[in-house]
């Protein structure tokens, strides 16, 4: 007897995405803001990174006052978007429109990212987090559940528990899910959520029709200008196009991503992050340095934090590369940029010694009488932490593979975790408040939930 086999079972993904996920993190602590333009600016407090759609409407009402006003008015090329504006050049626009402006606040949003994320991954066995504001789940086989239903549901519980707005878009592959994610979000009569898996063909295709295409998961401002002048301007050329054609002009990413608008499923949930080959901790100062003692002071805190990151995906590195640099724009000051790298006998996640080496890396390329503008710390050949393999040539290592050393990491990391971040810290790094380089965020909320002296207070 012949036995069939069945067909496989087609996936389904849905991707979750937070709102204007740095405003609405201030919003949620700050409800009065939700009527009001919010801006999120980015280091030293320089442009603008995240902003409520109340904010990003403001460009169409703006251009009016630029034609009204003439050419007296507003300046028309910062109100092309407001988006990654110098804040300077905006700053009267946004005090008109009576915008709440934040400086970012990192600690808060990487909490407020992880509540969310672990909200989102109640609802489904599998779940990956993309970034710091998206996740997908793998819905493949839930039969028994009406998606769109599922869909409010978790759009519901993360506004609820934590006060954050998401849009969540369901299709058969990542690529065709981001893509609902993104109508969700655009037109309003979704409500912030789309099942593509319930269209037909004729209607999804006379839907992205009228889609850029740019707005493809993957496909940047370049690629798409070359795909324009092929005659391919929405999502719907793109899904119709040859896929041959599409792999022989731009490769097999492109392909991939021809299969996945067909509902072909090329791209699988990733549950484990991928380690970071390299780790990067770097800052603009918010007054230039001209003192070696605060360049030290910089470099120490930025390699600590870089192996504070280190240590958390349970990585040890083989070099340390430190960075420094003047203003490449100041038109009247002499221009000076240099690195040093130095390799571990070791592979070590300890901060003390990374900050030995650091502080070796600096001395050799610190010049006096530039006004530093920049430094930063690369930690790099990153591998998992494993038992250390010593070399019988080599000395006896101090910091790698010591117990003592590693269990007062543990102990910095769990105090900075509980506490707040520099609860603890090396004191090569200087005192925190008098630290004067430090990078400017005049506008900052405070860290609500994670630090004690900042929770929020109701009378």
């Amino acid at each position: 007897m012949k036995v069939l086999s069945k067909s496989p079972e087609k996936s389904v993904f849905a991707l979750i995405d937070g709102n204007s996920f740095y405003a609405s993190c201030e919003i949620a602590f700050q409800p009065h803001l939700s009527h009001r333009p919010v801006v999120v600016l980015s280091n030293n407090d320089g442009c603008i990174v995240a902003a409520n759609q109340i904010a990003k409407d403001l460009n169409a009402e703006l251009m009016q006052t630029v034609k009204t006003l003439g050419p007296g008015g507003y300046r028309s090329a910062v109100m092309d978007n407001m988006m990654f504006q110098p804040y300077f050049k905006v700053k009267d626009i946004l005090e008109k429109y009576r915008a709440a402006v934040f400086s970012s606040n990192y600690e808060l949003y990487a909490d407020m990212s992880s509540r969310m994320h672990r909200i989102v991954g109640e609802f489904a066995p599998r779940q990956e987090i993309y970034s710091i504001d998206e996740s997908f789940l793998d819905l493949t086989g839930m039969h028994n559940f009406n998606l769109t239903t599922l869909a409010l549901q978790i759009k519901d519980k993360v506004k609820q528990d934590i006060g954050i707005p998401v849009a969540v878009g369901i299709g058969h592959s990542k690529t065709l899910a981001k893509l609902a994610n993104h109508l969700a979000k655009k037109q309003a009569q979704h409500q912030g959520v789309l099942d593509l898996t319930q269209w037909d063909e004729t209607t999804l295709n006379a839907v992205l029709a009228k889609v850029d295409v740019g707005k493809v998961w993957g496909i940047g401002s370049r690629l798409s200008q070359q795909l324009k002048q092929q005659g391919v301007a929405t999502v719907a050329d793109l899904k119709q196009a040859n896929p041959k054609t599409m792999r022989k002009t731009y490769g097999v990413v492109m392909e991939r991503t021809w299969r996945e608008l067909h509902g072909e499923s090329c791209l699988s949930l990733e549950e484990v992050s991928a380690h970071k080959k390299q780790i990067i901790s770097s800052r603009s100062f918010g007054v230039p340095i001209t003192a070696y003692v605060q360049m030290e002071q910089a470099v120490v805190s930025y390699t600590c934090r870089a192996a504070e990151k280190l240590r958390s995906q349970g990585s040890v590195c083989a070099f340390i590369s430190v960075m420094v640099t003047t203003n490449p724009f100041a038109k009247d000051a002499p221009f000076y940029r240099n690195q040093q790298t130095i390799g571990l006998i070791y592979p070590s996640d300890n901060s003390i010694l990374l900050t030995k080496l650091a502080k070796r890396a600096l001395k050799s390329i610190w010049r006096a009488g530039y006004a530093y503008h920049k430094a930063g710390v690369t930690l790099g050949d990153i591998d998992l932490k494993r038992a250390l393999q010593e070399d019988i040539f080599a000395p006896n290592p101090k910091y790698s593979g010591n117990p003592k050393q590693a269990a007062l990491m543990q102990v910095m990391d769990g105090i900075n975790q509980r506490d707040g971040r520099n609860t603890l810290f090396l004191g090569a790094s200087g005192i925190k408040s008098k630290n004067t380089w430090q990078m400017r965020r005049n506008l900052m909320s405070p860290r609500y939930t994670t630090r004690w002296s900042e929770l929020l207070q109701v009378r």
